[in-house]
């Protein structure tokens, strides 16, 4: 009776022992995993750089937090134009939107393969090559799915061994991550090179995932660039008016007759008091059958022609010419004006010279009757062309010098 009971006080012991030390093999095996992350925090150290002048500074950044950023469709927008544009104009109050950029897209992934497949046979290995940039990480899970092990498993940067695994065991997995040291090639090999294998038997099946993360280096810098605005500015605009007028009464008598006039001196004055001038003309008939087409003091010939000379118009607008062997027409120019092209003795049209002053008086027409007897009835028009000043609201394009941040994804370094 005695022994059985220790019998059973010590198995009592060895159980409650072994417990303790299963128990404080698992708050070990717990302590010692930690969730070390792999992307390291870059981003609040900018921030505090951001603050200050960042004129023709420069950050390369590799790798950012993992915020949510604000703003995400523009995010997405600016991130899509830096991936195919390479580069980017921001305003410069948009800081916060480049600290959210780089919080949210802080690092490119690319799958570079998910491979499933029997080992090879016949003692040649298995190759696969991928293209990688300096401070790539590269991400590899390689397991063994067969039942039997597979000889050797290497991962080389250039001609250097980053990665062996020899006598990978049945139904294992191994995985790590690889920082690239420079710019170069990275090469996958499977062997399973064995005596029994080389001839097909004891093949297994292998696994093998391959993900890179290349870090995104973006320039910034704060530039000064011209752009295109429309602005609503007070402008000034000039109306063009036209005077004219028309005297078909005019008498010319014969120089016998001592009582009226045998010459005539018709003034070209005009107003200068409301409006500039900028031209003015004349047109003389000296016959009966001689014509202008003048339906109003707004609508005839003399203003259409006056616009034609003025703005340098095709020339649609002809007067008649006129001359008479008994008349004589002389003009006496008073003006320093510039006379058009199209002119003749009986018409003319005179550009006014605005930084000259003159007067009201531009010219005289002197008309003499050299007839003893006959009488002739004369026609005279007129016409002047005023600029009228006045003020409107309109919109328009210019170009103004502006502060931008500018982005540029770097994929040479």
């Amino acid at each position: 009776m005695t022994t059985r009971v220790l019998m059973l006080f010590l198995a009592s012991v060895v159980l409650y022992s072994c417990g303790s030390t299963i128990q404080t093999f698992e708050e070990a095996l717990n302590s010692e995993i930690e969730s070390t992350p792999i992307i390291p925090l870059a981003i609040d150290g900018i921030k505090d750089e951001l603050d200050s002048d960042l004129l023709d500074n420069k950050f390369i950044v590799e790798y950012g937090s993992l915020e949510n950023p604000l703003y995400n469709d523009k995010l997405d927008s600016i991130y899509e134009v830096l991936k195919n544009e390479k580069s980017i104009l921001l305003d410069l109050a948009d800081k916060q939107l480049y600290l959210d950029l780089l919080s949210r897209y802080n690092a490119d992934t690319t799958y570079l393969t998910n491979i499933y497949m029997k080992t090879p046979k016949n003692g040649l290995p298995v190759t696969y090559v991928y293209d990688v940039k300096k401070n790539d990480l590269v991400f590899y899970t390689i397991e063994n799915l067969g039942r039997n092990n597979i000889e050797e498993v290497s991962i080389l940067e250039g001609a250097t061994y980053r990665y062996v695994k020899q006598n990978l065991l049945k139904k294992k997995k191994e995985t790590g991550t690889l920082k690239i040291i420079d710019d170069n090639s990275l090469s996958l090999n499977i062997s399973n090179d064995n005596f029994l294998k080389n001839k097909g038997l004891m093949s297994s099946k292998v696994k093998i995932q391959l993900k890179k993360i290349s870090p995104l280096k973006i320039d910034y810098e704060e530039v000064i660039d011209s752009i295109l605005e429309v602005n609503s500015l007070v402008d000034t605009v000039y109306d063009t008016i036209y005077k004219s007028k028309f005297d078909a009464s005019v008498k010319l008598f014969p120089t016998l007759n001592i009582t009226e006039q045998s010459k005539l001196v018709v003034p070209v004055d005009v107003d200068l008091t409301e409006n500039e001038l900028v031209g003015w003309g004349y047109w003389v008939g000296l016959n009966r059958f001689n014509s202008i087409i003048w339906e109003s003091d707004q609508e005839n010939d003399m203003i259409d022609f006056a616009r034609q000379e003025f703005f340098g118009f095709d020339n649609d607008v002809l007067l008649q010419t006129s001359e008479n062997e008994n008349i004589k027409l002389k003009i006496n120019d008073l003006s320093l004006d510039t006379r058009s092209l199209n002119y003749n003795v009986n018409y003319a049209f005179y550009k006014a010279d605005r930084k000259i002053q003159k007067s009201e008086r531009r010219a005289e027409i002197v008309i003499s009757n050299l007839s003893y007897i006959y009488e002739y009835k004369l026609q005279l028009a007129l016409v002047s062309v005023f600029l009228k000043e006045r003020q409107v609201l309109v919109d328009k394009e210019i170009f103004i010098k502006k502060k931008f941040i500018k982005l540029t994804m770097n994929d040479d370094e």
